[in-house]
């Protein structure tokens, strides 16, 4: 199962980096999106694996964390208007996912290069 997270973790970096050919705004410029900044929680889809329950944090640093029930993995991300780039610390992986933002801010919609869509909603204490 412990395999099974960590194909699904690189399956989306790899979506992402396909999706996107540049982690830089038409300004040439990417950072940290605050609007990204906190608590997600959603299903990770991936049409060969199925789905899995994940705690994702960004934070104002850009470092996070992805959370399930068998591990967490850390990352360092930073964002443009439509992409996101996650490099995985433990994995030395990088993925690169296009998103979007709805629910005024609260819902955040990844897609990964094999057109896997998961939604992930800003977790509220």
């Amino acid at each position: 199962m412990k395999t099974t997270i960590k194909s699904v973790l690189v399956l989306a970096l790899s979506i992402v980096t396909f999706l996107s050919c540049s982690s830089k705004d038409d300004d040439g410029s990417s950072s940290i999106r605050t609007e990204l900044v906190g608590t997600w929680t959603g299903f990770l889809n991936d049409s060969d694996d199925g789905s899995i329950y994940i705690i994702a944090t960004y934070n104002s640093d850009g470092t996070g964390n992805l959370e399930s029930d068998l591990e967490t993995q850390r990352f360092n991300w930073e964002a443009t208007s439509n992409t996101v780039t996650l490099s995985f610390i433990d994995l030395e992986d990088i993925a690169i996912l296009t998103y979007i933002l709805t629910d005024n801010n609260n819902t955040v919609t990844f897609t990964d290069e094999e057109g896997d869509v998961s939604t992930f909603y800003r977790y509220i204490d």
